[in-house]
């Protein structure tokens, strides 16, 4: 398993000298993305949080009592958990803040920006992510930006596949939920990345497993 984390922990591969150098460069999914990912996501679903949690002290009573108020995620790659508020909402966007001021804009449950991690995603265009998962699967155009080690913007561009995979159960905090679960492949130059949604039957994201950037990794995401 540790192998297969440190992979997942290297997912952007080859973005450039003006962008990231990385330890090695080659395609994630050597060895099948989808089952890699999802082995990481039953992993963090399963086991205990990372050993580090800061800021929000919320208990399960009030997440579970609030319902939209709050959302708790893993950072796999800093081996980071923490609870988020909810901070302010732009249209379909909506800003979530944790305890030391970390950020995540979510827009339908998709993240669209980050502030606070090791290497921010600085903001891209999810619609048409949200749309095909509406639509029971199909295609997509994302757009990321990130910001260099030059303090430049550098902008990559991805088509993305969208596949309904089938009904789930999930668990947590003591309670079953049902959903299905979507498979979105990413692909841009040099860059692969696959994500998983978990969605209910109102359209609503529970869980999600989401790459954010090369020094942040994968998020999983659980939204109440």
């Amino acid at each position: 398993m540790g192998a297969v984390l440190a992979m997942m922990h290297k997912f952007w591969i080859c973005l450039g000298a003006a962008t990231v150098a990385l330890a090695a460069c080659g395609p994630l999914n050597e060895g099948s993305t989808g089952a890699q990912v999802l082995e990481l996501a039953a992993t963090r679903i399963a086991g205990a949080p990372p050993v580090a949690a800061s800021g929000l002290a919320v208990s399960q009573d009030e997440i579970l009592s609030s319902p939209g108020k709050y959302m708790r995620v893993n950072i796999s790659n800093i081996n980071r958990w923490d609870t988020m508020a909810r901070a302010g909402t732009n249209g379909p966007r909506v800003t979530w803040v944790d305890g030391s001021n970390m950020t995540l804009t979510l827009e339908n449950g998709i993240i669209a920006a980050t502030r606070g991690l090791p290497r921010d995603l600085i903001g891209a265009n999810v619609s048409e992510t949200w749309h095909a998962i509406r639509a029971g699967g199909g295609k997509a155009r994302r757009e990321h930006e990130f910001l260099t080690d030059l303090d430049s913007i550098s902008t990559q561009l991805l088509q993305c596949s969208i596949a309904f995979k089938g009904p789930e159960v999930i668990e947590r905090l003591q309670n079953t939920l049902n959903s299905v679960r979507f498979e979105e492949e990413c692909q841009g130059e040099g860059l692969q990345f696959t994500n998983v949604y978990w969605v209910n039957d109102a359209g609503v994201i529970l869980r999600s497993l989401q790459a954010v950037s090369p020094d942040a990794g994968y998020l999983q995401i659980d939204a109440f």
